[in-house]
């Protein structure tokens, strides 16, 4: 095997792929990259088997190979090279030496036939959707997802596809976030079916963030067998496993009506949630929150420090009220709301509170309030 590249090429693309390296993993091989020459390319894969990732690119190939090396030698010494072209050339000993300018190296390497397999996409299961808006979309919801892995299922995004719309709901049983994106065209989907639901890991949904370029579109779809998914972008593949279980019912603490709205500035608000946090962190994170005629007051007590309170002018709708929010979940929904105001609506003390970016009135976020403590 024998090919030459550019050594900025392949450290970007090392970069990438590294991220996908299992670096707890009892098999040592998961600490490896496979590299390949793919019809005139050359290929690098890795996998945590939970998440791997095909990545291609550019590479003059004078004879096809593969080989495996570990992920964290051969990255290092790459990011050290100077920019410009490098030689790779494989011996029947499998000794792989690299060449550049001024240097040469020999790597031991391991099989490709030890290499975990990637699966592939399922072509008649493939849809294409704009990038920007999902990455926008998934930012807006997967930070909702539970980060222990108790209840499996609320690890995931929800995605549901129908012909026109896509949801992207999760929850981590105290606060919900939910997303629609309409589709320009409509989809159609394999076997006559009206709809598809995946359960995909929010920790791929995240990975695919960090990675994706800004490009128009985005193709996901399924492994044959149905247990993975798979983002398709320009030079690379992700592949997830997706989770299986049953989603919890999440209309049901979706309020049907809210007599109480408030009506906030976004950075107003943000500042006072930032000054009752100082308090509210010795108080196992608890803010009250308390209507009046025209603003808001948030307050916060902690015994070994003191207590405070903010008020931020709002304008109310409905009867007062008195209820207690965590401050992080807060915290976390001001984050990804894109406009100068925030809608909240209320019912009662111990019942969901919806909170609304109007900038951004396809999204909805929930939070459970905390009972109080008189």
């Amino acid at each position: 095997m024998e090919l030459s590249l550019l050594s900025e090429n392949l450290n970007i693309a090392l970069t990438h792929v590294s991220r996908f390296v299992s670096t707890k993993a009892q098999l040592p091989i998961l600490g490896h990259i496979l590299f390949t020459t793919d019809s005139g390319r050359l290929k690098l894969s890795a996998t945590s088997l939970e998440m791997g990732i095909n990545y291609w690119t550019g590479a003059k190939i004078e004879s096809e190979g593969s080989f495996c090396l570990p992920a964290k030698d051969i990255s290092e010494f790459i990011s050290y090279l100077p920019a410009g072209k490098i030689d790779f050339s494989l011996n029947e000993q499998n000794l792989l030496t690299v060449t550049s300018t001024k240097a040469s190296s020999t790597f031991s390497t391991l099989s490709s036939t030890d290499f975990p397999s990637i699966p592939s996409l399922d072509s008649s299961t493939i849809f294409e959707l704009d990038l920007p808006q999902l990455l926008d979309s998934v930012a807006a919801v997967a930070f909702a997802s539970a980060t222990d892995d108790s209840r499996p299922v609320l690890t995931s995004v929800l995605c549901k596809f129908t012909p026109e719309i896509l949801t992207l709901v999760a929850t981590d049983g105290f606060r919900l976030s939910l997303k629609t994106i309409k589709f320009q065209n409509p989809i159609t989907f394999p076997d006559g079916q009206e709809s598809l639901t995946l359960l995909i890991p929010a920790k791929s949904l995240s990975e695919v963030l960090k990675i994706a370029k800004i490009a128009p579109k985005i193709k996901i779809g399924l492994t044959p067998e149905r247990h993975q998914v798979v983002f398709v972008l320009e030079d690379l593949e992700i592949v997830s496993r997706l989770i299986d279980g049953e989603y919890p019912n999440f209309e049901r603490i979706i309020p049907e009506s809210s007599p109480t709205k408030i009506y906030v500035n976004k950075e107003e608000l943000a500042q006072a949630i930032r000054l009752a946090s100082v308090f509210a962190r010795q108080s196992a994170n608890v803010v009250r929150f308390s209507l009046k005629k025209d603003s808001l007051e948030l307050s916060a007590n902690a015994p070994q420090i003191g207590q405070n309170q903010v008020l931020v002018d709002a304008r109310i709708e409905g009867d007062p009220l008195e209820i207690a929010f965590n401050y992080k979940f807060i915290s976390d929904f001001l984050a990804i709301v894109r406009g100068n105001e925030v809608i909240i609506e209320l019912n009662q003390p111990l019942t969901p509170g919806a909170f609304r970016d109007p900038q951004n009135p396809d999204l909805l976020h929930i939070i459970m309030p905390v009972r109080l403590q008189d």
